[in-house]
């Protein structure tokens, strides 16, 4: 029987718009207060999952407040748990399943968290005047808002374990520092500077693993870089090397495609999600967003609200 022809029509132009594998069909988003996963697989891109912290009643009250602006958000690469960072001074641990805080902390103006060896993890408080940013917190996931260690560092803005090389990579206002794990099966563990390349422009913003190479894909003030973990050496990215206000860039895994959010004009978020190879975008009409990641394929989770 043949398709009618609205139908086909239709097909065409969703085949045009996001011509996606099957295996990455999801994205995490986030910029205000409702964390969410986005099925941009379907003709009209679909909410799937939702979270807001003013529903959680694991969260104290006085934490429920400190994520209206949601500045980092990320799946663990199974899936599994989603972690948060608030520029509204909060950070948490999510499971992704039931939508329960397996921790929290406050981080003033947190762009950035990470899991770390041990069950620990590492939050990227950025700059507060007169306030406790500009530091890197260590913590351990069963015992949420107690800080181990910290190291300061001005205006950090993102976190990535690499354990291939046993570091953690931050970026800051001038440099990429990567990390050394020090006594680190004690009670008193520290992060020790081992590397330290200086950034080629000021203000280090996002920064992601490019999958199945030695390179992370890093954001400045006015451009995007490549930055090499074994040479530390930085090259201009060949898509958005002159970009400015490139607030959040990822790669697929399973496509190696771009998808990334640039500012709008004087804002700090848009509400347009930019694809590349090949190109496309998805406008989400009142939406804030700052950060968007995609979600790990081949998992099926319960939709939640």
């Amino acid at each position: 029987m043949r398709m009618p022809r609205y139908l086909a029509t239709l097909a065409l132009l969703t085949a045009a718009l996001l011509p996606l594998p099957l295996a990455a069909q999801e994205v995490l988003v986030c910029g205000a207060e409702e964390l969410f996963i986005l099925d941009i697989g379907s003709p009209t891109p679909e909410k799937r999952w939702s979270w807001r912290a003013s529903n959680r009643p694991e969260l104290p009250e006085v934490m429920r407040r400190k994520f209206q602006t949601i500045a980092e958000c990320k799946p663990t690469p199974d899936g599994r748990r989603l972690l948060i960072a608030s520029s509204s001074h909060g950070a948490a641990v999510i499971e992704r399943s039931t939508g329960r805080v397996e921790f929290y902390a406050t981080a003033m103006n947190g762009h950035s968290i990470e899991l770390l060896p041990g069950n620990r993890v590492v939050i990227a408080a950025s700059h507060v005047a007169n306030g406790t940013g500009d530091r890197l917190s260590v913590y351990d996931v069963q015992r949420s808002d107690v800080e181990l260690f910290h190291v300061d560092t001005p205006w950090p803005h993102a976190v990535i374990w690499d354990a291939e090389r046993q570091l953690l990579w931050a970026d800051s206002q001038k440099d990429v520092v990567g990390y050394r794990l020090t006594d680190w099966g004690s009670t008193t563990p520290r992060l020790t500077p081992d590397v330290i390349a200086p950034l080629p422009d000021i203000n280090g913003h996002d920064m992601m693993p490019v999958p199945g190479s030695s390179r992370l894909i890093l954001t400045t003030a006015a451009h995007t870089w490549f930055f090499d973990r074994t040479t530390h050496q930085f090259t201009k990215h060949p898509r958005l090397g002159d970009a400015g206000k490139v607030k959040s860039v990822d790669i697929d895994p399973a496509s190696n495609r771009l998808l990334w959010i640039q500012g709008d004009g004087t804002t700090w978020w848009s509400n347009v999600l930019r694809f590349s190879d090949p190109e496309a975008t998805i406008t989400l009409p009142g939406e804030k967003v700052y950060k968007v990641r995609w979600m790990p394929a081949g998992r099926e989770f319960p939709r939640e609200r």
